[in-house]
């Protein structure tokens, strides 16, 4: 996990911006927005869906692979 920088915020809590895998689609990197109670529980060894419960399914699928949310729209299209 690449912490690029933190986020201090005392209302909503403090977050780290954290660089993604390459994607597989476009060859790009991204970043998601994580909250530091998530990155303490990643780094005790919880799953991703278990402890990043602030991103929806399609931000951490990124966090995991690296595949944007748009990219997966293009390879594989809407969910039915």
């Amino acid at each position: 996990m690449n912490i690029i920088e933190k986020i201090y915020d005392l209302e909503n809590g403090d977050r780290y911006v954290v660089e993604t895998p390459l994607c597989f689609h476009c060859g790009n990197k991204g970043t998601v927005e994580v909250l530091a109670q998530e990155v303490f529980y990643l780094h005790q060894g919880m799953l991703v869906q278990e402890a990043v419960k602030s991103l929806d399914k399609e931000l951490r699928e990124q966090f995991i692979s690296g595949t944007h949310p748009k990219c997966w729209l293009d390879m594989f299209g809407e969910e039915e």
